[in-house]
């Protein structure tokens, strides 16, 4: 408990958290070989859903399997938004923060690159244009810079991407594929490592600075259900009452609801909220937590 709570303060003490998110779905992961850090049940996949390495430095990588999950080589995984889309605004839209480093003795970048597609269905994917000799539009190339925001980009380091290089206004899956023994081949190439270095990708974090959820309402049948969208909270309930709590137990929002609810974001405070919904009519008590960050 004392751990979720030193991450709940680490998150609400970083004020640009209101601009953006980070990942918070799996759709697939096929392991490579290799490297299985960060892949257990103890770390993944929360390891990926929060913000990158405070630690990670332009010449320091993280390396601990709480902050981040190795792909391994030839590996995949698919993520994205549960109950929002990545849009395309200015600039990058979503930026890749794997575990590069600049090496000190000949500073030359450790990468282990990994190509990036993204689709709108989970079923039909687009790859981003990439350069094998150059590393540019692959994931893995650039260190990251754990004490800059993680959606100021480029300072805060990590690999962005553009939806209008793909020529799409939204996305709802990332996939990144390991490649990483493309730096293996050949003794030349700019970022070249021997083969026994090589471990695959490892994904620290994703940031997200479109994020979308005013598009997707998928309440349930079943009441009560609560569907966050991007600026309001949706209940569904017959007759009942909703309670909003903070962190410490605070009661911050209460309202009467009848049939569909709606509470706007704006109306509730940021951080950490509870949600215990009434439903008098079955007698049914069910109990939400949010990260409101509107």
């Amino acid at each position: 408990m004392k751990r979720f709570l030193l991450i709940l303060f680490l998150l609400f003490s970083n004020s640009y958290l209101h601009c953006g998110t980070f990942i918070d779905t799996v759709y697939s992961f096929i392991p490579g070989t290799e490297q299985s850090a960060g892949q257990s049940p103890e770390y993944f996949p929360n390891n990926i859903f929060r913000p990158p390495s405070r630690s990670a430095s332009w010449t320091i990588p993280e390396v601990h399997p709480e902050e981040l999950c190795s792909i391994g080589i030839g590996g995949e995984i698919t993520v994205g938004l549960k109950n929002g889309v990545i849009r395309n605004g200015e600039g990058v839209d979503f930026i890749i923060f794997e575990n590069a480093f600049q090496r000190l003795i000949d500073g030359k970048i450790f990468a282990e690159p990994a190509i990036v597609s993204v689709s709108q269905d989970g079923v039909n994917f687009i790859v981003f244009p990439y350069n094998e000799w150059t590393l540019e539009g692959m994931a893995g190339k650039t260190p990251t810079n754990g004490q800059i925001s993680p959606f100021d980009y480029p300072d805060c380091g990590g690999d962005g991407f553009d939806l209008s290089v793909v020529g799409l206004d939204y996305i709802t899956h990332i996939k990144i594929k390991d490649v990483s023994l493309i730096v293996t081949i050949n003794e030349t190439h700019p970022y070249y490592q021997p083969p026994f270095l090589v471990s695959g990708f490892d994904l620290d974090a994703i940031s997200i600075l479109y994020p979308d959820y005013s598009s997707i309402i998928d309440l349930t049948d079943e009441k009560p259900s609560i569907q966050e969208l991007k600026d309001r909270f949706v209940v569904n309930i017959d007759k009942g009452k909703v309670y909003v709590y903070n962190l410490q137990g605070v009661l911050v929002y209460s309202i009467e609801a009848n049939s569909l609810c709606e509470i706007p974001k704006s109306k509730l405070p940021k951080g950490f909220l509870i949600f215990s919904i009434y439903d008098f009519s079955n007698n049914k008590k069910i109990t939400r937590k949010f990260i409101n960050f509107y």
